[in-house]
């Protein structure tokens, strides 16, 4: 007996819990043979807009003013937020390295250009002198650079490390 009234409890909760749920998804009958439709919802987040590729010149402009001459000092305009004492230094001995390899003068291919607000995202192509090359995802950031485009310091810092 204790059995039976168990089992319609939970078959009971089991009904109950199927008409929550298809309530909730928006199912008016249960019985009808048609799928709900979805419909996206965003909740204060703008939507990824189409892909950008008027953005790739300024893009590799960013990036060839990272990977041109001189001390990375200089270059902090292209990196968001700057670098710190010890970064610009660990900076400057890969590139010092990579220079020595005969890595630069590197070329940039900017592909699949996303944009959200301020942030553009991008698969990013390097071949080095060498012949070389190496793809990773960068994470811009509309700043204040000659280019008008930062790299995020993640990023910055990941390509740091893929290059020394």
């Amino acid at each position: 007996m204790i059995f039976k009234t168990l089992a319609i409890g939970f078959v009971t909760s089991a009904a109950a819990a199927g008409i929550v749920t298809a309530a909730t998804a928006g199912v008016t009958s249960v019985a009808s043979g048609a799928a709900p439709a979805i419909t996206p919802v965003v909740w204060d987040t703008p939507m990824p807009q189409a892909p950008a590729p008027e953005l790739q010149a300024p893009l590799v402009q960013t990036l060839a003013g990272l990977a041109g001459p001189g001390g990375f000092a200089g270059k902090k305009a292209f990196i968001e937020g700057g670098m710190g004492r010890i970064e610009t230094i660990a900076a400057d001995r890969a590139y010092s390295n990579a220079a020595a390899k005969g890595q630069f003068p590197l070329t940039f291919n900017v592909v699949d250009i996303d944009v959200n607000g301020p942030v553009a995202t991008a698969n990013v192509t390097a071949t080095a002198a060498t012949g070389g090359t190496a793809t990773q995802g960068v994470t811009f950031i509309a700043g204040p650079s000659p280019t008008g485009w930062q790299v995020s310091k993640q990023s910055a810092m990941a390509l740091l490390s893929a290059v020394g």
